[in-house]
């Protein structure tokens, strides 16, 4: 049922938004928390060595014991050459590159920074007549957050993709009660419109009796008052509105029933299209209507013959009964596309409201504009829709011109079978 798929679909995506932002909010809770705590290692290693003399070691704890933290100290003269250096690491003074990373933090506005080109953290203090710049490598914490990242990442998609996969399973078990309520009032209507069928058909039966007899006895008529004979045609009258009533309720329960079977069976559009545009034409004549037809030959879809004959005979009436006297019906078949072909039923007359356009497709509808003078209960289009859904098309109307267009659209097959390329 295409409600409960919008209601399982809404559950699953409520439920993901959650996720992904809990998943988001902690992912940025490590990042911070990871980067601020990087950054006051470094700083703290920064401070430790600026403070060290000779070539010692900065170690700092970490599982397993103590782990090394590379850093390497410039001294300059008064010309800011590069004069000693210190550390872990065996440079030379006359190095070229120490030469260009001193320049660099002795160009710097700040006496500490990042050189970013370099990935080297620098604190930058006097001493005798140049500088004393101690510098204290940032790749390996780097390293780290790449991998960090990298990681959390992986973890994160593994998490999401499961819980996903638990939303999934977890709405199909949320909406059953739903589904359950669904199919039981479903099941009842059906029932009830079986059951309301035969009483009524009786009913109607026993007044068209009754008024046949009293019209084919002179006596008989004479004795009946004009009270009594309006009372019998009303009956008629009422017992067949809800006989009709009960059909076509009964009819959108089956056609609801068979949602998701999959139609085997092929049949010719422009056939069955154009022997409903032929029978209707009686219709439109007496009611001084005008139809017209355009309809492409040899266009086939997977349908079955009997609900596509109702549902044109719902379409040509709908345009019949809402479209003014002198109006005019047009009826159009054509492929739109290698495999898709498009039924459009366009009548004369108020125009839909672009808020109702979906509404009017819904059961027991009725508009509060002069639509809702004509006769009828509101299940014709809802009918019509349900069969153009079990048949894996699209229904919907437009409205401009003083026109109402209709238009239904549906997967084009080859007389063989298959569907086109």
């Amino acid at each position: 049922m295409k409600e409960l798929k919008s209601l399982r679909a809404k559950f699953v995506i409520s439920n993901m938004l959650m996720v992904t932002l809990v998943i988001g909010l902690a992912f940025l809770a490590v990042g911070f928390f990871t980067k601020s705590s990087m950054e006051r290692r470094s700083q703290q290693a920064l401070d430790e060595a600026a403070l060290m003399e000779g070539s010692g070691f900065l170690t700092y704890p970490a599982l397993g014991g103590q782990v090394r933290f590379p850093y390497f100290i410039l001294i300059t003269d008064g010309e800011d050459h590069v004069i000693r250096v210190e550390g872990q690491y065996r440079l030379r003074p006359e190095d070229e590159f120490l030469q260009y990373i001193a320049a660099d933090s002795l160009l710097a506005p700040e006496d500490a920074g990042v050189l970013e080109h370099y990935q080297l953290k620098y604190l930058r203090t006097p001493f005798e007549n140049g500088y004393k710049i101690t510098y204290v490598d940032t790749s390996l914490g780097e390293s780290f957050a790449d991998g960090m990242w990298n990681s959390l990442g992986i973890i994160g998609l593994a998490v999401w993709l499961s819980l996903f996969g638990v939303s999934c399973l977890l709405s199909k078990w949320a909406v059953y009660p739903v589904a359950r309520s669904i199919r039981r009032e479903k099941q009842f209507v059906a029932d009830a419109s079986h059951e309301l069928k035969t009483p009524l058909t009786v009913i109607l039966a026993n007044a068209q009796l009754l008024v046949s007899e009293a019209a084919q006895d002179a006596q008989k008529v004479s004795e009946l008052s004009e009270d009594a004979r309006r009372w019998l045609t009303n009956i008629s009258q009422e017992a067949g509105e809800m006989k009709r009533l009960v059909e076509e309720m009964l009819a959108l329960a089956r056609s609801e029933a068979k949602e998701g079977v999959r139609i085997r069976e092929k049949c010719c559009l422009s056939d069955l299209v154009i022997e409903s545009v032929l029978s209707f034409e009686a219709v439109y004549y007496q009611k001084d209507k005008e139809l017209d037809s355009d309809v492409e030959k040899d266009l086939w879809v997977r349908g079955e013959e009997a609900r596509l004959l109702q549902l044109l005979k719902i379409l040509l009436d709908n345009g019949e009964k809402y479209s003014p006297p002198g109006g005019k019906t047009r009826v159009r078949l054509e492929r739109i596309s290698s495999g898709k072909i498009r039924l459009t039923v366009s009548n004369t007359g108020p125009q839909i409201p672009e808020e109702k356009r979906k509404e009017i497709f819904e059961r027991f509808y009725r508009s509060e504009d002069s639509r809702s003078s004509e006769t009828g209960y509101g299940l014709g289009l809802a009918i019509a829709k349900s069969i153009v859904e079990a048949h894996r098309g699209k229904i919907y109307v437009e409205s401009s011109g003083g026109e109402n267009r209709f238009y239904v659209e549906m997967k084009a097959i080859n007389r063989k079978g298959k569907r086109n390329q």
